[in-house]
């Protein structure tokens, strides 16, 4: 009787390390995976930040080359105004025939 409760002993002793030695183990791959997910999220707010910066400068850039695509555009309709009155000039003195006809490739009179 005393061999069978030191065997029980002994065997509920082995499981009960066995159980605390998976749980351990489980406990430790749980915070591998904490410290990987911590890690993981660290490098995400980077890139996240660096995405927002490259917007900011990109958004930037586009209003900047838009000011600079409305200023040229606003030279060069006065220039096509300042061509047509020229050419109302030419016209006016008889001098119609002289004006160069069709106007150069990409000039758009």
């Amino acid at each position: 009787m005393i061999f069978a409760a030191a065997l029980a002993t002994v065997a509920g002793s082995y499981g009960a390390a066995r159980y605390a030695g998976r749980a351990s183990v489980r406990v430790k791959e749980l915070d591998v995976d904490g410290q990987a997910y911590i890690r993981a999220q660290g490098i995400n707010e980077e890139i996240v930040t660096a995405l927002r910066d490259q917007i900011k400068d990109l958004s930037d850039r586009l209003g900047s080359v838009e000011r600079e695509v409305k200023e040229v555009r606003e030279h060069n309709n006065a220039l096509t105004r300042y061509c047509y009155r020229l050419i109302d000039i030419l016209r006016s003195l008889g001098q119609g025939d002289k004006i160069p006809s069709p106007p150069p490739t990409g000039i758009h009179l």
